[in-house]
């Protein structure tokens, strides 16, 4: 499809990378790009993707609070690749977009967005069908229905292709019974192994103690031989330094027996 996504995580696994940063244009990050790119490059990282909210063509107006607009989408795109070109002998600057999978909605929004020169996807799920009333998956939900769409909408999504990894897989914030979680998300960690895509651990989740990295779905991700990244999820640029909490996941990784992709 267009040769994308461009590349594969396992190509940079020997490198320190993070594929997993947001800019301004979501309202809801601060600092201008090229503040990431220096302060990715003080910390040492060799590889950097951009990974803003990807807009989306919602239905009967909608304008979202929380994601670039479609026409926002040519600016992100030509201020990143013109990085790419200035500090090419420092470090590799990948282009890409954090994606809801809304079924309804995704075929004409994706048609929109390749038009443009993508890199790659990550899939974050932070709603259910669409943005509209906004049903976090974050938000604590005891019916085992809404954890099965949840694993069901990630599924379907990988099964496009055009995914390259599972932002926060761990986001949803099931709090009913732990066999239920336990089979639903084992599914999931199977699928993704399946695929070939590693857990990020998010180094945002962690900072903030979040329900998200969730070490019982960790375990389960060793348990099913999965590799894990680590994603800082910077909303800003300062964010790319924290090394102490980089370390954290990294330490959280090993605590289980998991085998992080770089460095």
């Amino acid at each position: 499809m267009n040769n994308f996504p461009t590349f594969h995580l396992y190509d940079y696994k020997d490198k320190k990378c993070n594929f997993h940063a947001h800019t301004t244009r979501c309202k809801h990050a601060t600092g201008t790009e090229r503040e990431y790119v220096e302060n990715a490059i003080k910390a040492g990282f060799e590889v950097l993707g951009f990974s803003d909210h990807a807009p989306y063509l919602f239905e009967d107006g909608h304008v979202s609070h929380i994601r670039m607009l479609m026409e926002e989408l040519d600016g992100y795109v030509r201020t990143i690749e013109e990085l790419k070109s200035e500090y090419k002998n420092e470090i590799q600057i990948f282009t890409g977009l954090e994606m809801e999978y809304f079924p309804k909605l995704f075929d004409r929004t994706f048609a929109e967005i390749i038009k443009y020169p993508m890199d790659y996807l990550i899939l974050g799920q932070h709603c259910f069908d669409d943005e509209v009333g906004f049903e976090y998956t974050g938000r604590k939900w005891e019916e085992e229905s809404r954890l099965e769409t949840y694993v069901e909408r990630l599924t379907t999504a990988i099964d496009t292709g055009v995914f390259t990894y599972v932002a926060h897989p761990d986001i949803i914030n099931y709090v009913g019974d732990a066999d239920i979680y336990e089979k639903h998300m084992r599914r999931l960690a199977k699928y993704l192994k399946a695929h070939n895509m590693p857990i990020e651990i998010n180094v945002n989740g962690y900072r903030e103690q979040k329900q998200y990295p969730k070490k019982i779905f960790l375990e389960i991700g060793v348990q099913e031989s999965c590799d894990f990244i680590i994603g800082v999820d910077a909303h800003r640029p300062e964010q790319m330094l924290d090394e102490e909490n980089y370390q954290g996941c990294m330490r959280l990784a090993e605590s289980i027996g998991g085998k992080v992709l770089w460095k």
